[in-house]
């Protein structure tokens, strides 16, 4: 070998050594275990096929519609794997694991809440009830949330308030909470490793703590002093989360790992979301920050809820706010109760859910909605109402979804017709002191009325041309808000028609009083419809509709305003009663002259008292 090298060249000797040293090398193995970030968060949707769903970045320009249990994070880090060991369709993947409605909750994780190590508590990911105990049973969860935060590592915890006036007792009973949860907080050990921050945001955004700070006593004082109302009436939400992420994405980078909490404190849904939810999703995921909310549940069906406000002379009002709908498209009608009485309790009825927006923010990032106020109207079993939740997928997987089931996409279109105005509630009471007065109060009734079947007929062609999709419909929320809506519609249909007629014929020719002190008229519900046979037969389809709602949708919304409908007949028929004319002195009967004369005066005397009464209060924008 040595005679063969000393007879080799230089570079061939140089080629020998190197592939020598190389071939050492292979056999030199260095091993490094490599540790899973158990704080990674991860959508469920992170893992689908971007081609056949192409979830890209121009989802944050999808625009959320007039908007829970929400998969947890172990869920849906669960459907996740599932998906790529299942044998089923990409389409069929993404109906089981993106939709909560027909996914099956997680079971309760057995975690202890304020020291009880038996009281199961929900998974991340999901809402929370906390209506018994409101804002103390919301903030003992924050409590719980930020002491396992703490547990694992250093914690930052950011408030975001908002600043309207609608939620200044919320602030108040939050900060009053404050110095009981750093005590807990302080049970535990040192609490050198939680840092917080208070922002309150309305139209703008204001930090305010400059440098994120630790003295609770402090922090009880920010908000309290610091925070000044807002009364745009606008709560961009949104817009504060997204300062916040930006703000603190790098703060303390390199003094080792640091968990980010944000809890938003509202009773409203934001005005920024179509903007800026997925920015803020995106944003969260990266930085790996956790949003919490406490809320209040989402009117069902409605934008529209109602908090209580008092004025400075005591007066107490109940002013609109936005505070829904739960879902992200409108799938609820906006109808009238016609001759049974407006019930607001089946107007203002709680969705068991949050709004929309906020509600997708909690669950991405594995946070939770904490409900600590309901409407004031009916509520739901929640055990029955986890089968009936929204998606929480973002709006443009829901509105391929939606736009590719014929039932589904004329229900939002209708429903969406309903929220630009409600029909008007027919005058029932019509005055008989003689033939001239009835004829005068039918005509401007029916005037009233004369367009809402032009409304109402394309609502049912429309709903029409989803009748045979409705039976490929999984979804039981789908399901029932279709049904209802046809149902309802149908209804309104048969009692505006039979009205009008009704309406026209005593007009034609007025019906004589069986009493000669009778003098009014009142149309009430009857079984017998005048109005033909193309609305007698509509009238059997509503009462189908209906009753399959009632039927396989027991405990829910949809069930109550179903059986709400079906409770009034759909015809009418004259009644007749007596009252006094007023300023008549107890008379019932007068001439045309005698009743023009005291009805002017009845008219003299309502204006004087409304030149007499006060000026009207300013009304707050909430």
């Amino acid at each position: 070998m040595s005679k063969v090298m000393k007879d080799m060249p230089a570079w061939g000797i140089s080629l020998v050594i190197n592939l020598s040293i190389l071939g050492a090398f292979n056999f030199i193995v260095y091993k490094k275990n490599s540790d899973a970030d158990i704080t990674s968060i991860t959508s469920i949707v992170d893992d689908l096929n971007q081609e056949e769903y192409d979830f890209s970045e121009a989802i944050q320009e999808d625009q959320i519609g007039t908007e829970g249990d929400a998969l947890s994070m172990n869920a849906a880090m669960s459907a996740t794997t599932a998906i790529s060991d299942s044998k089923e369709t990409p389409q069929e993947q993404v109906e089981e694991f993106l939709n909560p409605e027909i996914v099956p909750i997680a079971d309760a994780s057995m975690v202890a809440v304020e020291g009880d190590l038996s009281k199961p508590v929900d998974v991340k990911g999901v809402s929370e009830d906390s209506i018994e105990r409101g804002v103390e049973g919301a903030m003992d969860r924050v409590s719980f949330e930020i002491r396992q935060s703490l547990r694992e590592r250093k914690t930052m915890v950011i408030w975001l308030f908002d600043a309207s006036g609608s939620l200044d007792k919320r602030r108040k009973d939050v900060a009053d909470r404050f110095d009981n949860i750093y005590k807990q907080l302080g049970q535990l050990g040192t609490t050198e490793g939680l840092h917080s921050v208070v922002i309150s945001y309305g139209a703008g955004v204001n930090l305010l703590t400059p440098e994120p700070i630790q003295d609770v006593a402090e922090l009880s004082k920010v908000v309290r002093e610091k925070i000044v109302e807002d009364k745009s009436g606008k709560e961009n939400v949104f817009t504060a989360a997204k300062m916040a992420l930006e703000k603190y994405r790098t703060w303390h980078r390199f003094d080792g790992p640091m968990n980010k909490l944000v809890f938003i404190v509202t009773d409203e849904k934001g005005d920024d979301a179509p903007q800026l939810l997925e920015d803020v999703i995106s944003l969260a995921k990266r930085s790996q920050t956790r949003f919490y909310c406490i809320g209040n549940a989402a009117i069902f069906g409605q934008e529209k809820g109602f908090v209580e406000w008092t004025y400075d002379d005591g007066f107490v009002e109940y002013l609109p706010v936005d505070q829904g709908p739960e879902s992200a498209f409108p799938d609820g009608v906006q109808l009238p109760f016609v001759g049974s009485g407006q019930d607001w309790k089946l107007h203002q009825m709680s969705a068991s859910y949050g709004p929309y927006a906020l509600t997708r923010l909690c669950a991405e990032t594995g946070g939770m909605y904490l409900i600590t106020a309901e409407s004031r109207g009916y509520s739901f079993d929640r055990s029955i109402m986890r089968s009936y939740a929204p998606s929480y997928a973002p709006v443009r997987v829901q509105e391929q979804d939606i736009f590719k089931n014929p039932a589904k996409a004329s229900l939002v279109s209708v429903a969406k017709m309903t929220y630009n105005g409600n029909l008007p509630v027919p005058n029932l009471v019509f005055r008989g002191y003689n033939d001239n007065i009835l004829r005068t109060d039918l005509g401007d009734s029916q005037r009233e009325i004369a367009d809402v079947d032009y409304k109402l007929e394309p609502m049912h062609r429309a709903l029409e041309i989803g009748v045979k999709a409705r039976d490929t419909i999984r979804e039981p929320r789908w399901q029932a808000a279709f049904d209802l809506a046809m149902g309802r519609i149908l209804a309104m249909r048969v009692r505006y028609s039979g009205y009008n007629k009704t309406l026209a014929n005593m007009k034609v020719n007025p019906k004589a009083f069986s009493n000669e002190k009778m003098n009014m008229w009142r149309l009430v519900p009857s079984s017998t419809i005048d109005s033909g046979p193309d609305m007698r037969k509509a009238a059997t389809t509503s009462k189908e509709y209906l009753k399959r709602v009632v039927d396989e949708h027991p405990g829910t919304p949809w069930a109550a305003l179903a059986a709400k409908e079906l409770s009034t007949e759909l015809g009418w028929e004259w009644q007749e009663y007596s009252e006094p004319i007023p300023g008549g002195n107890g008379m019932t009967r007068a001439s045309d002259e005698e009743v023009a004369r005291l009805l002017l005066a009845e008219e003299e005397e309502k204006k004087t008292m409304q030149t007499k009464a006060a000026k009207p209060r300013p009304k707050p924008n909430l």
